[in-house]
């Protein structure tokens, strides 16, 4: 009997050992399964970030090539501007020639004009006083 009551002790004892595995693997389960969605949420937001990098990615892509065509735009634009840059110098430098040239030019009629209306004048006055003796 005392061996009885001894196996029987050693029988509730198993059993409550048995019940305590069982309820931790119980809860080990329950945080296996909120592990499992945990790595499923993550995995739901990995690709979300996927598509994220792509969709940059693409606008980095299209920034780059609009990048290159407002730099070709703007190496143009300073090319053709120190183009008409220069012909308009060009011109300015022909002109202001063309100006000089005139002005000696009318440097010299205005010494001409001085020169002949001083000469008229003096024949007037020779006129003049031929016809006062003519008169006489």
């Amino acid at each position: 009997m005392l061996y009885y009551i001894k196996y029987r002790m050693e029988l509730n004892g198993m059993e409550e050992t048995l019940k305590l595995i069982l309820n931790e693997i119980k809860d080990l389960k329950t945080d296996i399964t909120d592990l499992k969605q945990d790595i499923t949420d993550i995995k739901g937001d990995v690709s979300v970030l996927k598509q994220d990098v792509s969709v940059l990615k693409t606008d980095v892509t299209v920034l780059k090539e609009g990048q290159e065509r407002i730099e070709t735009k703007v190496d143009h634009l300073s090319s053709e501007l120190r183009s008409n840059f220069k012909y308009t110098n060009n011109k300015l430098d022909e002109h202001r020639n063309v100006f000089e040239i005139v002005s000696n030019e009318i440097k010299g009629v205005k010494v001409n004009i001085d020169y002949l209306s001083s000469k008229t004048g003096r024949h007037d006055t020779e006129l003049d006083s031929i016809m006062v003796k003519l008169r006489g």
